[in-house]
């Protein structure tokens, strides 16, 4: 792995970096949709709290940056945490949605797909496209939706549906997916996702190019599949090593060899991570936070802030 790093070229690695920062970029644009028609946020304090979550997440375990990104934004905007919390959820799901899409064209479009490939992507693919569809339902048919996710929590065994308060946790999830509620904003949010996950093919390319990797299109798409999918359970801080894991799983699938294929994972994990942390120490700085603040965030476990009657009616 070593060497493989020690010959990496230095115009692929601006590549890497340049399409992780214009991804952060487009995912601020992107989440700024998700509080329309209802609110209008202004982009800057968009772009900044992401950045400082991205940050957290890389030294904090189990996603705990998106608890930091609810909380910042709660307390500059003066939106109640489970508000904004529904509309990260929404993004993880078009995110999904991305990687739903992207499964199914690769299964159809490469019939020489290894075995393992062919079966993980199906059983991913069908996953995502029932849950997105129940977001879609709870948007559209919500009324409806909630009588169901009603009669699911009262007939689970054992009483588990009333003690993970399915219903109370579907409403309040369902105030985050308004913007879906307006035929105008589809366009714009199906724009940006895809913008958003052409920037990953651009850091993913770059990575392949910097060790000297020549990978196919259908390697690509089953790389970013893989580690994104991997990412998508909270796990280390950065996804060190799960994210390796996977890199070098699907890499192998097309004949890649173990070194060469940690050798890129290492070098794209560090410079997407690494330019991340620096833009977030930018913002945190530039916000007027500190790293004391971002803790404290960590451990706000979800309260809601900033105006009193805004967080009665998101309950």
């Amino acid at each position: 792995m070593g060497e493989v790093l020690g010959r990496a070229q230095p115009l692929p690695i601006v590549v890497v970096v340049a399409s992780v920062l214009a991804s952060l970029v487009t995912r601020a644009a992107r989440w700024q949709i998700y509080f329309l028609p209802r609110r209008r946020i202004p982009f800057g304090p968009l772009l900044g709290t992401l950045a400082i979550s991205y940050m957290a997440s890389t030294f904090l375990p189990l996603r705990a940056g998106e608890l930091v990104r609810a909380v910042f934004l709660g307390q500059r905007q003066a939106i109640a945490i489970p508000r904004i919390v529904g509309t990260i959820l929404l993004e993880k799901l078009f995110d999904f949605l991305a990687i739903g899409v992207m499964l199914v064209l690769l299964v159809a479009a490469t019939p020489s797909l290894p075995e393992t490939a062919q079966v993980a992507g199906k059983l991913i693919a069908s996953v995502i496209l029932v849950g997105f569809g129940f977001v879609v339902a709870l948007a559209v048919w919500r009324e409806p939706t909630l009588k169901v996710v009603s009669l699911v929590e009262h007939h689970l065994p054992f009483g588990l549906g009333r003690r993970l308060r399915l219903e109370h946790a579907a409403t309040q999830f369902a105030e985050g997916t308004d913007s879906l509620r307006k035929p105008g904003l589809w366009i714009p949010l199906l724009g940006w996702t895809a913008i958003t996950w052409s920037f990953a093919f651009g850091s993913a390319w770059g990575g392949a190019q910097a060790v000297g990797l020549q990978p196919e299109l259908s390697a690509l798409v089953f790389l970013i599949v893989l580690t994104s999918t991997g990412q998508a359970v909270p796990s280390s801080p950065g996804y060190v090593g799960v994210y390796h894991a996977a890199a070098v799983l699907a890499l192998e699938q097309f004949g890649v060899d173990p070194a060469t294929a940690l050798g890129m994972a290492v070098l794209t994990h560090a410079l997407s991570y690494g330019s991340l942390v620096i833009v977030g120490v930018i913002a945190l700085w530039t916000g007027g936070y500190t790293l004391g603040d971002v803790l404290a965030g960590v451990g706000a476990r979800g309260s809601p802030v900033g105006d009193p009657a805004l967080a009665t009616t998101q309950r």
